[in-house]
Parts: C-alpha cells; structure tokens; sequence
C-alpha cells in the first residue's frame, strides 16, 4: 500500500517535470523557484519514506536521510538543467553516484569509490555555486540555491561520517 502512494508521487513528478525551466532575469513559462523547492522537498520526503520500504534491511537512518538531501539537490539540479545542461549533468550524477550501490552490484562492492565520487559531485556544485554567484545580496535572497547548498552540505557531513565509521 505505502510503496503504492510511493510510485504515484513519483509519477506525478516526473509529469510535472515537463513544464519546468531554469530561471535567470528572463520570463520563464517554467515553474518557479518555489515551485521547484516544492517539489524537490516532496521528492525528498518520498525518498526518504520509500527507501524504508523498498530497501529497509540495507538502509540505515544516516544513509536514507543522505540519500534524501542527494533527491532534493539531484531533483532541483535536473529541474533546472532542462535549460542548461550543467545543471543537468551535475543533477544526474549526484542521483546516480548517490544510488548506485543499491541498484548495481559493482556499485556495492566498490562503495568507496562511488562515496568518493557523489563527495566530489557534491563539493563542485557547492563551490560552483559561490563562484557564479558575483552579487552577494542576491545571494541572500536565493532560497533554492541556499537550500541546495545545505543539503550539499549534509550529504559531504553524512559521506564523512560514514567512511570515518567503516
């Protein structure tokens, strides 16, 4: 039943997927910014509880809430990277790097390399991001890039964590 409401949203995201843009000073037929954070939280959140159910004895707590901030920032990075595809490489890897080791079995066997690969993904859109970014006002007032960022932070914190812990 709980994996039934699981695929449905993440249906229904893949759908709303289709009107989203990237957002600069232009006008945009694409979703807002809030409504890309709307969605990536959702996304998140799904993740979070589906990753209970689908793979509940290989999951740890850490790991599912890791996984959940790599949903959030992979899901507004391809969000955004239907226009630019920085944003949508950058997107895809830190989802692929993230859950490689629960689908594929090289994966598995070589977590290390792939925790070493999502750290570096997750380190160069952070720092990116700063370097991009000329206008420290605006800064203060982008909540999706604020946002994204801290949960680049928690997913580079909960990485560490887990391979000081091995």
């Amino acid at each position: 039943m709980q994996t039934r409401y699981f695929l449905n949203g993440f249906v229904t995201s893949l759908i709303l997927l289709e009107s989203v843009k990237a957002h600069g000073g232009e006008a945009s037929d694409g979703l807002s910014n809030l409504q890309i954070t709307l969605i990536s939280a959702g996304l998140s959140a799904l993740c979070y509880i589906g990753l209970k159910f689908l793979w509940e004895t290989e999951v740890n707590n850490q790991t599912r809430i890791m996984l959940s901030a790599v949903t959030y920032t992979g899901a507004v990075h391809i969000m955004l990277g239907l226009d630019d595809i920085i944003f949508l490489l950058g997107g895809l890897g830190i989802v692929g790097f993230g859950f490689a080791p629960l689908a594929v079995g090289f994966a598995r066997s070589n977590q290390k390399i792939f925790d070493i690969a999502l750290s570096l993904n997750a380190g160069i859109m952070f720092v990116a991001y700063f370097v991009s970014k000329h206008d420290l006002h605006g800064l203060m007032e982008d909540y999706l890039g604020i946002t994204t960022k801290l949960a680049e932070i928690a997913i580079l914190v909960l990485v560490y964590k887990k391979t000081n812990a091995d």
